[in-house]
C-alpha cells in the first residue's frame, strides 16, 4: 500500500486518489509559514576591486576611504586583500569589498 501511495498508482476519481489530492492540498494550504522561513543569514554579496600597488595603502582606514572613492559605493567595507602579480609582472592588490 505504501508503494502504491509513493508511486501514485491509483486511478483518477477513485477514493484513494481523492484522499491523496486532499492531503496534498492540506499540506500546501495548512503548513505554517514558519516552517519555510530561513533562520540563517544569507551570504552577503561581495565584489572584488583590483588596484595597482601605488594606489594601495596597508592602513585600513585610509584604504577604505580610497575603496569608497574607487568603487563609488560610500557603504563599501573591506573584507580582505591579496597581493598578486599581473601578466606584466606588476604588483597588484585584489581587495574584497562588501
Amino acid at each position: 500500500m505504501l508503494k502504491d501511495i509513493l508511486l501514485w498508482k491509483y486511478e483518477r476519481a477513485s477514493p484513494q486518489w481523492d484522499v491523496l489530492c486532499i492531503l496534498c492540498l492540506a499540506f500546501i494550504f495548512l503548513t505554517p509559514k514558519a516552517w519555510f522561513d530561513k533562520k540563517e543569514t544569507l551570504a552577503t554579496q561581495t565584489a572584488r576591486l583590483i588596484v595597482k600597488a601605488e594606489d594601495f595603502s596597508p592602513e585600513k582606514s585610509e584604504m577604505e576611504k580610497r575603496v569608497k572613492d574607487f568603487s563609488g559605493n560610500q557603504n563599501a567595507e573591506i573584507l580582505g586583500w591579496r597581493e598578486k602579480k599581473n601578466a606584466r609582472g606588476e604588483t597588484i592588490y585584489e581587495i574584497d569589498i562588501r
